[in-house]
């Protein structure tokens, strides 16, 4: 979710909506949250994503916290979080969320040249809690 603006009640704000619509897009209790792990830019620092979670009432689920790298095709001011689930529902997909000023669109490495070539690929799927390695180019 992209922050308007480096001010602590922002950064909460935000923390706290991502948070219930992960759930609400994926029909998912508190009770299955195993663990998140945050990331913000490196241009906001007015408050830490996981204690504004933990102030929020979310304080019985495992956090975790990074910097991203500042970098030219980064979006400014985000906030973003991996949730590691109990995914009880089978047979249905996840839904990735994107918020305000985030896409799910990124950079193809053409500005990366040749090193793109040898970027190892895979794609982790979590069930249960466990990770399974699916694709591995």
């Amino acid at each position: 979710m992209q922050i308007t603006t480096d001010i602590r009640e922002q950064i909460a704000e935000g923390t706290v909506t991502i948070l219930r619509k992960v759930l609400t897009e994926n029909d998912l209790k508190r009770e299955d949250l195993i663990s998140l792990f945050f990331t913000v830019t490196p241009d906001l620092s007015s408050e830490l994503p996981p204690l504004a979670a933990q102030e929020a009432g979310w304080g019985n689920v495992q956090m975790l916290c990074a910097a991203e790298l500042r970098s030219h095709m980064m979006i400014p001011r985000v906030v973003r979080v991996l949730a590691h689930v109990h995914w009880r529902n089978h047979r249905r997909a996840l839904q990735h969320v994107y918020l305000a000023g985030t896409s799910p669109d990124r950079p193809d490495g053409a500005s990366l040249g040749h090193a793109a070539d040898s970027l190892p690929r895979a794609i982790f799927r979590y069930k249960t809690g466990a990770a399974h390695d699916l694709i591995k180019q």
